[in-house]
């Protein structure tokens, strides 16, 4: 994750990484993932209502010179009258409590990996982070839908030349592979 940004990349470069990024998986091809890209004055907008920019001016200040922000989003309303169709109904999806892990966030999520991935083929940097204090308040500044939720924002732009890894991996050792991967049982 990048921490330091320099440089600037245009709006185009954004969408085009975007509409790549949609093309996750999606659950009965409900679509209900969705990208807010925020730039130049609305991502400072973004910065001083979501409290994240006051956050990151006293951790890793670099991170305000990002670019862009991309709001990664599911629309649980998509998946709900999706699995109310004919060809899905009796599933018990018809209502958000059917189901025990939300495909909307799970697809958004994906989109989300799809947007980092393609972020550093290009050789950008990147930083996926949560929304800070009451997202629900950020993203009702923002226009996002009630029943619209984030699953995450991702600060993208050039990677500075001083931008140095940092945070927990810097303490803390990766697991052995056999802590995670399991094979026939636990």
């Amino acid at each position: 994750m990048t921490r330091t940004f320099s440089g600037s990349v245009s709006l185009h470069e954004i969408v085009a990484i975007c509409d790549t990024a949609r093309f996750a998986p999606s659950a009965g091809f409900s679509q209900g993932t969705h990208f807010l890209i925020l730039m130049d004055d609305d991502l400072r907008e973004f910065w001083r209502v979501s409290g994240a920019g006051e956050w990151f001016a006293t951790t890793n200040p670099g991170v305000l010179s990002a670019s862009a922000v991309v709001l990664v989003l599911g629309d649980r309303r998509s998946y709900l009258e999706r699995y109310s169709e004919t060809d899905k109904v009796g599933h018990g999806l018809e209502t958000a409590q059917g189901w025990s892990v939300p495909f909307w966030l799970t697809d958004a999520a994906m989109a989300a990996q799809n947007v980092l991935l393609l972020v550093e083929e290009r050789r950008w940097g990147a930083l996926f982070f949560g929304l800070f204090h009451d997202p629900r308040a950020t993203l009702r500044h923002l226009g996002v839908p009630d029943e619209v939720e984030c699953v995450g924002a991702i600060a993208i732009g050039p990677r500075s030349a001083e931008d140095q890894p940092s945070g927990s991996p810097q303490h803390r050792a990766r697991k052995a592979s056999a802590q995670q991967i399991h094979h026939r049982t636990w």
